[in-house]
């Protein structure tokens, strides 16, 4: 055995790895977000969602990364856990596309004639477009691609020149499972079910093991590939324990089933289906097995989910209700959950707010899919102090998560959206603040035995009642020009409110009609109701308008609003 050898198959395994990162990472940068709605577009039914799956891995080729996606999507309430299984079954089975790319082209061509011109290609590529972002990105995919076959030829030719005159009769004595174990421990190692098969393809297509021993290592490596998702989940959120979770159950059937039936589905494969390339058969094996999973775990998927979702129970307080699960690392998904968090974070705003008033009659439309467990969260928050507070606290959730996201790499559009969102929950914080600092005064004047001060208060209340009630409906809408007109009515009809009342006070002031501590009290009250109004619809403004109507918002002359 020539080290020389023994180096060039390390060094083949190391370039066949980085053309695999390589590749993922252009796919995931050309085309990461369309990735994302896909997943999240086609996972209304399980069968959808293990297709969705398996097409999503397919293109990857990383059953980790579509596991962390999903992994987001639970975590936000997008899908479902049952979904969510579907999503991972498929991605098991969209792994063996690669498999049957290698087995087919890999070691029927001559490799290098191909492989090379393009590195060549794609490494000027890299140098000529570096300030061309979606140029550049081809040219890391195209790289990776090269990079992939030409550490398979090293690896190929170093097997063939290691094995060419290995006795391999001392080793036929050991049992199956050493060698299912073998697929396990590599796989785990290295973290790659699909390096595992090349390794595997490359020693059966030199002869080194016999089929049945290829096989073995195969089996193993279906469990091996869960131990990435399995070290990832230590320490997370429930909802990642439960898919990986979920992912180790899954694989570790397949494997004993695999096992169990080895000899059979060897039977099927090269007597019944008469495959003779022992590669190819070997890549069918795999397919085999994980299509089998599907067909066994497709009808209990219900059931399973029940079962996963009661594990792991979140023993953590969180003041949020959809961002609590995110990684900041998926920025696409992030965003557009904030936007759910943002508007139920407005919408808890304005119910503190007419709580602190007595404001009644209005009924906010919460997200239907959260309605139930917010109610029932909320309901535990007794005083108007306690809510408070729980906002107070969600605004710091985000923040934080704002924080984390500036330190990721993220597209131009979804940076301004969230600039956008984080704008509209500190203007809502403000306006909750502004409320609660004139509450004692509120509590004065709705008890005060003077008619004026009393008749004051009602006012105040029946025009906060129609401003709450007017933004409620327009939470709802959708249409920016709809909104923009809106609140542009609303910004000049508190002004208006504002200034009425305070001349109001000069006038009652004038006529001595009112203490001067009364005075002082009520312009307290009306100066600290006209800032939290609009506080409120800047915050309406930064989540409900587009940048162009966002802008034009800013621009409006007071006098043109008045």
């Amino acid at each position: 055995m020539s080290l020389t050898n023994f180096w060039q198959l390390l060094a083949g395994l190391s370039i066949f790895l980085f053309g695999m990162y390589q590749l993922e990472i252009a796919l995931k940068q050309l085309a990461g977000r369309t990735f994302k709605l896909f997943l999240r577009k086609h996972t209304e039914n399980k069968l959808s969602a293990i297709f969705s799956g398996t097409i999503v891995t397919a293109v990857l080729q990383s059953s980790s990364v579509v596991t962390f996606m999903v992994l987001s999507f639970v975590g936000a309430g997008v899908i479902n856990m049952r979904n969510a299984l579907a999503v991972v079954l498929g991605s098991n089975l969209g792994t063996t596309l690669g498999s049957w790319v290698v087995a087919m082209l890999g070691f029927k061509l001559d490799i290098e004639k191909f492989a090379l011109p393009i590195i060549a290609v794609s490494g000027i590529g890299l140098i000529v477009f570096v300030n061309r972002k979606k140029l550049f990105q081809v040219s890391n995919f195209l790289l990776g691609f090269g990079l992939l076959f030409l550490g398979l030829n090293y690896m190929k030719k170093s097997m063939e020149s290691l094995f060419t005159n290995l006795d391999f009769t001392p080793y036929l004595h050991l049992n199956l499972l050493s060698f299912v174990l073998i697929g396990f421990v590599i796989t785990a190692i290295i973290q790659s079910s699909s390096a595992t098969m090349v390794i595997t393809l490359t020693t059966l297509n030199a002869g080194a093991i016999p089929f049945n021993f290829a096989v073995a290592i195969i089996i193993g490596s279906e469990l091996g590939t869960s131990i990435k998702t399995l070290v990832g989940s230590i320490g997370g959120i429930s909802a990642k324990r439960r898919v990986a979770l979920g992912n180790i159950i899954f694989n570790f059937v397949i494997t004993v089933f695999a096992f169990a039936f080895m000899t059979p589905i060897i039977s099927l494969i090269q007597k019944t289906i008469e495959i003779k390339d022992p590669l190819i058969g070997l890549v069918l094996f795999q397919t085999i097995i994980n299509l089998i999973g599907i067909i066994l775990f497709f009808p209990f998927l219900k059931k399973f989910s029940d079962f996963l979702e009661n594990r792991f129970k979140n023993n953590q307080k969180t003041a949020t209700f959809y961002i609590q699960n995110i990684s900041p690392k998926m920025p696409e998904i992030a965003v557009e959950v904030l936007e759910k968090e943002t508007l139920l974070f407005i919408q808890r705003v304005i119910s503190i707010n007419m709580e602190a008033f007595h404001v009644v009659g209005i009924e906010l439309k919460y997200d239907i899919e959260i309605n139930d467990l917010f109610n029932k969260n909320i309901s535990k928050l007794i005083t108007y102090n306690e809510k408070y507070d729980d906002v107070k606290h969600a605004e710091g959730e985000i923040l934080s998560l704002y924080t984390k996201m500036n330190e990721v790499e993220i597209e131009k559009e979804d940076f301004i959206r969230l600039n956008q969102l984080v704008a509209s929950v500190r203007n809502a914080m403000y306006s909750a603040k502004g409320i609660k600092d004139v509450r004692h005064d509120r509590k004065e004047l709705s008890e005060s035995a003077i008619d004026i001060k009393y008749n004051y208060y009602k006012f105040l209340q029946s025009q906060l009642h129609d401003f709450y009630n007017t933004l409620n409906e327009l939470l709802s809408y959708k249409e920016a020009t709809t909104c923009f007109e809106e609140l542009i009515r609303l910004m000049g009809q508190i002004q208006k409110d504002y200034e009425n009342r305070l001349n109001n006070i000069y006038q009652l002031s004038a006529k001595n009609t009112l203490e001067e501590y009364d005075v002082s009290t009520l312009l307290n009250v009306n100066r600290e109701v006209y800032s939290s109004c609009k506080a409120l619809i800047y915050s309406l403004k930064d989540y409900l308008l587009d940048t162009i109507h966002a802008e034009d918002f800013e621009s409006v002359p007071v006098s043109v609003i008045k």
